[in-house]
């Protein structure tokens, strides 16, 4: 090899990695809930006067885009208007990632760009890096919208309490798996937003956004880089309440739902199944755990509209007693709860006895949500 073109590819060499180096990337997502419909929320986005994107829609982000480094005033336009909505100034460091949000809904909170650095490192063998985003303005003040990030079954996870919108947790690790997640207030009674369980694998960054106002867009998660999480309507106490057959009401069910576990549990009352016309009571939970068991076997086995249910008997007590009453699992109990008014309940026991009742509503003290 000649020395010229030894030269030539040194030069060639150095080049590249300087033009590398002098490079960033950015993902830019659109959570800025300004609007109610989707259409009207579409907006342009230009770097130093040049569009970098168009028609970009609440709930859209990009694939990474490879800047060059240095200084960029950004701004946020919306279709059809000649004024930014959103400007702001942003570096971007060379070999840095960047994920740059539009946020705010300009009634509770202010419409703002917020750029985060994607700094995640490597997870470890058979884990994931997820980072959690609280970018839903649902409130106007910052302490009304604290949300706790939680499993199906109540656990909080990684110590996310009280977190604010306008906040993020950073990356952190947890191992490869199915996960049953929730956004949920404080102190994890009351639900905002359940996204359907995912298998999430190894080695991935996933990061979690919480979107919408549930005014002018519903809440929801947006996860990067998969998109938009398919939700179910939160457990709260609709169900609340006293439940009876249609057929004359002298049986039926007392339902307690547990919105913070996302739990099932009540009692049953109907007739001696021996035929002796003796009354019977029997308690259910959607745990559906040993008689005596300290743990929840199936958290999370609620999700507001059905459930599966253990169904115990109990024997042997006294009133006031001392001690114990015998207790034993006889069985299972469904439920599909069809609106605020209208429910249906089917009993398989363990010696094959299967019973289906068609509920009928008696007691509403609580709002509900089913309709």
């Amino acid at each position: 090899m000649s020395a010229k073109l030894r030269g030539l590819l040194a030069i060639g060499l150095i080049s590249a990695s300087l033009l590398a180096f002098a490079e960033a990337r950015v993902q830019i997502v659109h959570a800025a809930p300004f609007t109610d419909s989707i259409e009207g929320s579409s907006v342009t986005v230009t770097a130093n006067g040049d569009a970098v994107l168009e028609d970009f829609l609440f709930g859209d982000f990009t694939e990474y885009l490879t800047l060059p480094s240095g200084d960029y005033d950004l701004a946020v336009i919306p279709t059809g208007a000649s004024e930014p909505a959103i400007e702001a100034s942003v570096t971007l460091e060379s070999g840095v990632d960047y994920t740059v949000l539009a946020t705010g809904d300009g009634v509770n909170q202010d419409l703002a760009l917020w750029p985060l650095v994607d700094d995640a490192t490597d997870p470890g063998e058979g884990n994931l890096n997820i980072r959690v985003v609280h970018a839903a303005p649902f409130a106007a003040e910052l302490a009304d919208t604290e949300v706790s990030i939680r499993t199906a079954g109540g656990d909080v996870v990684n110590d996310l309490v009280g977190v604010p919108y306008f906040a993020e947790s950073g990356f952190f690790p947890v191992p490869a798996g199915e996960y049953d997640l929730k956004v949920a207030s404080n102190d994890g009674q009351t639900n905002f937003i359940d996204p359907l369980p995912a298998n999430l694998p190894a080695g991935i960054n996933l990061t979690v956004i919480a979107i919408g106002d549930g005014v002018n867009q519903p809440l929801g998660i947006l996860a990067l880089p998969v998109g938009q999480l398919e939700t179910r309507a939160p457990v709260d106490n609709s169900i609340n309440g006293w439940w009876a057959s249609g057929l004359g009401g002298n049986e039926g069910f007392i339902f307690q739902p547990i919105p913070a576990q996302n739990r099932l549990v009540g009692t049953a009352y109907t007739w001696d199944l021996n035929g002796s016309g003796d009354p019977l009571w029997l308690t259910f939970d959607s745990c559906s755990s040993d008689v005596g068991a300290e743990a929840c076997e199936t958290p999370g086995a609620f999700d507001g509209r059905e459930a599966v249910a253990a169904l115990y008997a109990y024997s042997g007590g006294t009133v006031a007693g001392s001690e114990p009453a015998d207790g034993d699992t006889i069985g299972l109990v469904s439920f599909e709860f069809i609106d605020c008014n209208t429910a249906i309940a089917v009993v398989e026991l363990d010696d094959g006895t299967s019973v289906s009742w068609d509920l009928e509503r008696v007691t509403q003290t609580v709002p509900c949500t089913l309709d």
